[in-house]
């Protein structure tokens, strides 16, 4: 207050400022907000507050390692990333009483930073698609999208870090997928939508990014699902940042001259016409079909494996051992036991609901090495059976293994190796950029339950996106019309070991010191 002529005047005020002081009074009982903040704030729900739970689990920091990447210090995360490098951004948009409020889920800075509202009937014309039916689906309480950002992984790695783009997202997708099911969620994964329509909803476009998936969480019905008060993953509990949003880096020249160098490959430069199939599918294909002219007979017995957790054993839950999953950095010279090992397979028979069920799966060929009653050789995963079909080979050199994965000295001790396939020539010629991207998510799918599965089990798992893709091939005896597109080892962990892929040279590209000038 001032003076003038003896009376009262009230000064006027600063909104900005006004926002600012009463956002950083400390209180110590929270109070009602301020009426100038009531109109810029939503009201964050119950709904909102496990949903918010869900991300945690799904794509939060957790306890344990901290990752040295050059010279910066990086907690780990709940779902692994070539190089560490976590090439995507989250973005979720919350129901609220008469729109969506969208917020980007800022990892490092564990918060939930509101960008404005978005339209809901835009929302729902983005889902629902030009062949959508005339029942109408109950709106979602949340609408989670994975956007890709290429460039964080290719100035790394080159054009191949695009693929690593839809890798890495499909591990942070599946994983809350996981924890949205556990949550009492009906979550709905979408890969055929108009990625352009989706960057102009979430406004994104002309960012150089890539809307790669779209989950949807619908609460299984009245009330919606609500947040019981306790941090699922305590070393990710989100704050709520309202006010003024920070709008996305804006790309430089040299990321738009790699956003323009995917355009031929990619399917947001592509809009497709692949209807939408809603319905559930399995990781990976039942078991490839093979005939005596592309592979040698192999006159052993197929290998059933263990699929349960153990009489009297109560399977443990996806909140406490996703926290647990770790990137192993070396293996042990020492068997894995035949039991965590058939348990960890068995995650793979798991389906989700999702708008591609017809989309194209990969096939799940192992190298198996030291495992407890199972003979050393090249094995078909036939999910449907869950059983091991043998192909021939045997379990090579450590050397042999070691020079397949482009002498990554991670797999020298590994117990066995994971090699994700497909007949990627035919299916890129049918399917085009849309076929690729599917084909990545549900290859990177079924790796993130192998790591889920493997951390449930107490068996050290890593993911191995630099390979010899023909040396992979020979491992396992695939044959020609087959190629590899991820590879995953795992074993008894080692402790001691050092994994140098996060370091700035690439060196699970070959690029070791021993290559440099």
């Amino acid at each position: 207050m001032s003076t003038q002529s003896g009376m009262d005047v009230k000064e006027p005020l600063d909104p900005q400022l006004t926002r600012f002081w009463h956002e950083t009074r400390l209180r110590a009982t929270p109070g009602p907000p301020p009426e100038i903040l009531e109109s810029a704030q939503p009201a964050v729900g119950e709904s909102w507050l496990a949903i918010s739970e869900v991300l945690a689990l799904g794509y939060g920091e957790r306890s344990g390692a901290v990752i040295t990447k050059g010279k910066t210090l990086m907690r780990a995360r709940t779902t692994p990333s070539a190089g560490a490098l976590y090439p995507f951004e989250l973005l979720v948009a919350f129901r609220g009483e008469t729109q969506y409020e969208l917020y980007e889920y800022d990892v490092v800075g564990c918060c939930l930073r509101h960008a404005g509202p978005v339209d809901a009937a835009e929302t729902a014309a983005l889902l629902a698609g030009p062949d959508a039916g005339a029942d109408e689906a109950p709106p979602p309480e949340a609408v989670v999208a994975i956007v890709g950002r290429p460039w964080a992984s290719m100035r790394k790695y080159g054009r191949r870090g695009y693929l690593y783009t839809h890798l890495d997202g499909a591990h942070a997708a599946t994983n809350i997928t996981l924890a949205a099911q556990e949550a009492g969620f009906r979550p709905v994964t979408h890969l055929r939508f108009d990625r352009r329509q989706a960057a102009d909803v979430l406004g994104i476009a002309d960012r150089c990014r890539e809307p790669q998936t779209l989950i949807t969480l619908t609460a299984p019905g009245a009330p919606a699902a609500a947040w019981d008060g306790k941090a699922a993953n305590p070393f990710a509990v989100p704050i709520w940042r309202h006010g003024d949003g920070v709008r996305p880096e804006e790309p430089g020249d040299e990321e738009r001259a790699a956003w323009r160098s995917i355009q031929s490959i990619s399917a947001f430069h592509h809009r497709g016409d692949t209807p939408r199939r809603y319905g559930s599918a399995r990781s990976v294909v039942a078991r490839a079909a093979r005939t005596a002219a592309a592979e040698p007979a192999d006159a052993r017995p197929a290998v059933r494996l263990h699929s349960g957790n153990g009489r009297n054993a109560t399977p443990r839950p996806f909140a406490d051992t996703v926290l647990e999953r770790r990137s192993a950095k070396g293996f042990l010279p020492v068997p894995v036991d035949s039991a965590p090992f058939g348990r960890m397979l068995a995650g793979l028979r798991q389906g989700a609901a999702l708008d591609s069920a017809d989309g194209p799966l990969a096939q799940l060929r192992l190298l198996v090495r030291n495992v407890d009653g199972i003979e050393a050789g090249a094995y078909d995963y036939d999910a449907e059976g869950h059983a091991l079909r043998p192909v021939g080979g045997d379990g090579r050199t450590d050397d042999a293994v070691v020079a397949a994965c482009m002498s990554q000295a991670v797999v020298r001790s590994a117990a066995a190796l994971f090699v994700l396939h497909s007949p990627v020539g035919p299916l890129l010629g049918a399917r085009g950029p849309q076929g690729l991207a599917e084909l990545h998510y549900h290859a990177a799918g079924a790796a993130q339950r192998l790591c889920v599965a493997a951390a449930k089990s107490a068996v050290g798992i890593t993911c191995l996106g630099g390979f010899d893709e023909g040396r992979v091939a020979e491992l396992v005896c695939l044959p020609d019309s087959e190629e590899v597109i991820y590879v995953l080892a795992c074993g008894v962990p080692d402790e001691t070991a050092v994994k140098w892929d996060r370091a700035p040279i690439a060196y699970s590209h070959g690029r070791g010191p021993a290559r440099q000038s």
